[in-house]
């Protein structure tokens, strides 16, 4: 297990009714059409009224049956519920508790990003967790240092992917016991810091970013498409390589402080974008899914898209031999 210290020394639709259920053009209008009634005797007026109350009674089921209703192809079912889910997630992003900018001048976690990211990537890879974990906790660790610039840094380090690790990760607990515990922290400083340290930070963490511990990252995005992919005709290869690629971008993202202050909504499109482009179908199915409208700033996307381009090119044209992002910078 790579010790902080020596890593830090080193530099969201409603059914369609048939028409005819709709403006009553059915079979019921035969039925209640004009009636000539020739006789006033009491059989035949309650001949009459039968025919009345069974035609009225049609039209009454005819309205209130569910069985006539068209719904929409499950693909049109999935676009719906994929663009819903997309827009609550980038008002979320616009939140000031989530909203992280570039800053000027010195930035501890900007100063040392690709070696932090580094770091929290061989722990969560090391421990087989979702590798999402490290956007996370670098969220916290940003917002945390912006508020308090004078916290102890490297403890934030170890605090912030230990809470991300604890609210993030659904293989954190094993037979009702946590697989990660704070002794384990404690080594991954490299003993330099006690129960107490770290029990204090994590206190002081969620109360410096007031409980909002649920930042979007642009993994969160990824998994509002791969749906939609999946319900589209695509080749397995094809889908492979888009959900692979935009993965990896993502994660790779990470390290780039290039990207730092990017809404993750762009990152995950320009993600996205890149892995269409690159993909054996290319320009038709970036079209495919542009023409779905998701927000996000077009211009903002565009930088990032190049960005992430030249990324991917740095691959040495083998994405197999790529262990890791932080191997692809050369760190």
């Amino acid at each position: 297990m790579p010790m902080m210290t020596a890593a830090i020394e080193d530099n969201t639709f409603v059914p369609v009714l048939h028409h005819s259920t709709m403006s009553g053009e059915d079979e019921c209008d035969d039925d209640f059409g004009e009636t000539e009634i020739h006789s006033t005797s009491s059989d035949d007026e309650e001949k009459v009224h039968q025919t009345t109350v069974s035609a009225l009674a049609g039209k009454l089921l005819a309205s209130l049956s569910v069985s006539n209703k068209s719904e929409p192809p499950a693909n049109d079912c999935v676009l719906s519920e994929a663009i819903a889910q997309w827009d609550a997630l980038s008002h979320r992003e616009k939140e000031a508790a989530y909203k992280i900018s570039a800053t000027g001048g010195y930035d501890f976690v900007e100063h040392h990003r690709s070696r932090i990211s580094t770091y929290f990537y061989s722990i969560v890879d090391e421990m087989e967790l979702d590798r999402r974990i490290v956007s996370i906790a670098l969220s916290y660790l940003k917002l945390f240092l912006i508020r308090r610039p004078d916290g102890s840094k490297q403890l934030a380090m170890v605090s912030s992917l230990y809470i991300a690790i604890k609210i993030h990760s659904s293989n954190i607990y094993h037979n009702g016991r946590p697989n990660v515990t704070i002794a384990e922290v404690i080594d991954w400083s490299g003993n330099v810091f006690t129960v107490e340290d770290i029990s204090r930070m994590e206190a002081s963490m969620l109360r410096e970013l007031d409980y909002m511990m649920n930042p979007p990252v642009a993994q969160h995005f990824l998994d509002i498409i791969a749906p939609l992919i999946d319900a589209n005709l695509f080749a397995p290869q094809l889908k492979q390589h888009i959900i692979t690629i935009s993965n990896w971008l993502c994660e790779a993202s990470v390290t780039d402080s290039y990207l730092t202050g990017v809404k993750p909504s762009s990152v995950a499109y320009a993600s996205i974008l890149v892995a269409m482009e690159t993909s054996s179908e290319g320009a038709s199915v970036k079209c495919w899914f542009e023409s779905f409208d998701l927000k996000h700033d077009a211009y903002i996307t565009l930088e990032c898209y190049e960005r992430m381009f030249e990324l991917y090119c740095l691959q040495d044209e083998s994405y197999s031999r790529c262990l890791s992002p932080t191997e692809v910078l050369g760190m």
